[in-house]
């Protein structure tokens, strides 16, 4: 509670400086409307107030303000959302409305990047030219199939147009540095044009080796660079995007951290890691094919992709390189047929190859293949002018495969396979009370595939795991208020999550296994306002509980039942103010922002042993913006310092170790647009 008091406290006195300001305004009559935003969330092009669904928005101006860099980065501006790495970036959890997965492999959440599913080992990717995010809270499975158990992050990038148009940027800080740019150009006007995008960044690590008195030693550094062709000709209904990106990550950032040296930010090497760096090398390739014709009435898109994942990592001394390759293939058609019928039908092809190989005295090689086939589709009949129905289902099936080999002291071998069917609905009311205001129901089903461990500790393995599935009963209001000035989205929910996915047995030994089911229920809000011209204030909170319902691990006889799902804070609370400072005398804008985030207590684990205690996070930044196009950014992140854990485990009695979140960072940015 003390820091959710400090939270609260220091949100209202970074919205207490602003206040006085604001007030200078009063008596003006300007255009303070927030703007209203089309959204693709529900495959079709469609007005966020117009949705059945709890889905919130970020554009590229949101996500610059907040200095989000990188996926991870997003639960910074999007309540209730944690991405937490759980020792190195290729290993992340993502939570949203309590549901969350332990398996870095088979996530609860999906990220999709103009259409393309992301590989798990890829969500923490750098962003570059992002035109907006979409966050869809609540399983997705009609529309969005495997992994949408909790949601889906959709990233939307720009594509380029019939004008010359590019930007370049840098920051320096404390802790980071980085550099990005991207020129957009017609070929032929009017008909083809390109675009390119390179970003760079680089991290210089805070913690200390006692070893050999390194202070930085797990520095990290990520390219990225982009290249997009798009064929569209002025009046034709075809348009055609060809993408292709390459990333790079080198991190020495998996230090799992002794309680005692949590807060010097210590790790000694020689102990700890066989003297040896840890060291996690991962290259990702995706290449996609986005192809549209809009009939009229109707538009059928096709999204084709290939993205292939290599990845090495080092630690205490041992390499176990891992590889990915996934081709995905999704045909739809979305129609509007007059005043009554729309909506959208498709069919989904994913093909993933995986392999991960362990040296050692006993070196082994385990491969796992999955397919994924689904037919989906989702209609909305309008019943009166301000009320209407939408009924969707998916089919799903997935086909999974391990081949396992051990040799040398302790050699074994296995071969497998299974199948899993599902069908997803979905149901939901909506009423347009008024042009401004919206209210909904919705029930519908989230579904995480079944499988095997990618990562094979026993024969155990050898027995697929059952797939995970997910009813959320939801309602909710989207309005706007005060002539527009203010943005409200709120909504409660209910979610049962049957056959959870979780590790059992002892430390080294563990298999996945379904375990019993979890609950999640709470109230959510999204708010904007901007009172006076100038002034924008942003709030968000989630309130709420995940726990474990008759659950219990069938190998050691532990018992869940009661106990909080891993990664799913109670609640959750944003404040954002940005300040336009009027009267500067210069031609732009002189903006002021600070911003404040707190989490309750967070488990890491199912028994609910170790764990996280409630904290908060402040931020501040100073921005001038010239009519010019230069820009220029002064900014404080963490402004106090907090340390926090990100993740925690248990490596005996009496010696748990953690991954922690990064210290303050004071830096400024620079940004030139044309």
């Amino acid at each position: 509670m003390r820091g959710l008091r400090r939270g609260l406290l220091g949100g209202a006195a970074i919205l207490g400086l602003a206040m006085p300001a604001a007030g200078q305004g009063q008596g003006q009559v300007p255009d303070v409307r927030l703007d209203a935003i089309t959204v693709e969330a529900g495959k079709r092009e469609q007005r966020l107030g117009e949705i059945d669904g709890a889905v919130a928005v970020r554009t590229a101006a949101d996500l610059e303000e907040a200095r989000v860099t990188r996926v991870e980065d997003l639960e910074k501006v999007f309540p209730g959302l944690l991405i937490r790495t759980r020792g190195n970036r290729a290993y992340a959890g993502v939570t949203l409305r309590g549901v969350t997965s332990p398996d870095f492999y088979n996530p609860a959440v999906q990220v999709y990047v103009d259409g393309v599913p992301q590989d798990a080992s890829y969500f923490t990717q750098e962003m570059a030219n992002v035109e907006r995010v979409e966050l869809l809270r609540g399983p997705q499975g009609t529309l969005y199939g495997r992994n949408a158990h909790g949601g889906v992050i959709n990233i939307i990038t720009r594509r380029p147009g019939n004008r010359l148009e590019g930007e370049i940027g840098g920051t320096l800080s404390t802790l980071r540095r980085s550099a990005d740019a991207r020129i957009a150009t017609p070929i032929i006007p009017g008909a083809l044009f390109g675009e390119v995008s390179v970003r760079t960044a680089y991290e210089a690590g805070e913690v200390r080796d006692l070893s050999t008195d390194r202070n930085d030693f797990d520095d990290a550094s990520a390219r990225l660079a982009r290249v997009k062709l798009r064929f569209a000709p002025t009046g034709s209904p075809l348009d055609i995007t060809a993408s292709a990106q390459h990333e790079r990550l080198r991190s020495h950032e998996e230090l799992y951290i002794r309680d005692a040296q949590l807060h010097s930010r210590e790790f000694e090497t020689a102990t700890q890691s066989a003297g040896v760096d840890p060291m996690l090398d991962r290259k990702v390739n995706t290449y996609s094919l986005s192809a549209s014709y809009d009939f009229g009435p109707a538009k059928l898109t096709s999204v084709s992709s290939y993205q292939d994942r290599r990845m090495a990592r080092i630690v205490s001394g041992r390499n176990t390189p891992e590889n990915q390759d996934t081709v995905a293939q999704e045909v739809r058609l979305s129609f509007d047929l007059g005043r009554s019928w729309s909506g959208v039908i498709g069919g989904f092809f994913q093909d993933s190859d995986f392999d991960r190989r362990v040296p050692g005295a006993s070196p082994s090689v385990n491969r796992v293949d999955q397919r994924s086939y689904a037919l989906f589709g989702e209609a909305t009949w309008k019943i009166t002018d301000t009320v209407d129905l939408t009924a969707g289902a998916r089919w799903s099936r997935e086909e999974a495969g391990i081949d396992f080999v051990r040799s040398g002291a302790s050699p074994f071998a296995f071969k497998s396979e299974d199948s899993f069917d599902d069908v997803s609905p979905k149901l939901a009311l909506g009423w347009q009370v008024t042009p401004e205001h919206r209210v909904y129901a919705l029930a519908q089903r989230g579904f995480k595939p079944g499988g095997f461990n990618h990562t094979v500790s026993n024969l155990g393995d050898s027995i697929a795991y059952s797939s995970e599935t997910s009813t959320n009963l939801e309602t909710g209001w989207r309005g706007r208020l005060l002539d527009g000035r203010l943005e409200v989205g709120a909504a409660a929910y209910w979610i049962n999550a049957q056959d959870k996915q979780i590790y059992v047995g002892p430390l080294g030994q563990q298999v996945l296994r379904n375990v019993g089911d979890a609950r999640s229920y709470g109230v959510e809000a999204d708010i904007r306002y901007r009172p006076v011209d100038g002034l924008t204030i942003g709030l968000g909170a989630t309130i709420g509980r995940s726990t474990f319902v008759d659950a219990r691990d069938p190998q050691t006889g532990a018992d869940y039942d009661g106990n909080r799902v891993p990664y799913a804070p109670d609640q959750t609370y944003q404040l954002s103010v940005r300040y336009v400072v009027p009267g500067v005398g210069l031609p732009g804008e002189l903006s002021l922002r600070g911003a404040a985030r707190y989490f309750s207590r967070i488990y890491f684990e199912e028994t609910n042993t170790l764990k996280q205690g409630g904290y908060a996070v402040f931020d501040l930044g100073i921005d001038l913006q010239l009519d010019s196009g230069f820009g220029i950014t002064l900014f404080a992140d963490n402004l106090t310092d907090r340390v926090y854990r990100t993740s925690s485990f248990s490596f005996g009695p009496g010696d748990n170790r953690s991954t922690i979140a990064d210290g303050r960072t004071i830096g400024v940015a620079g940004r030139y647009s044309f």
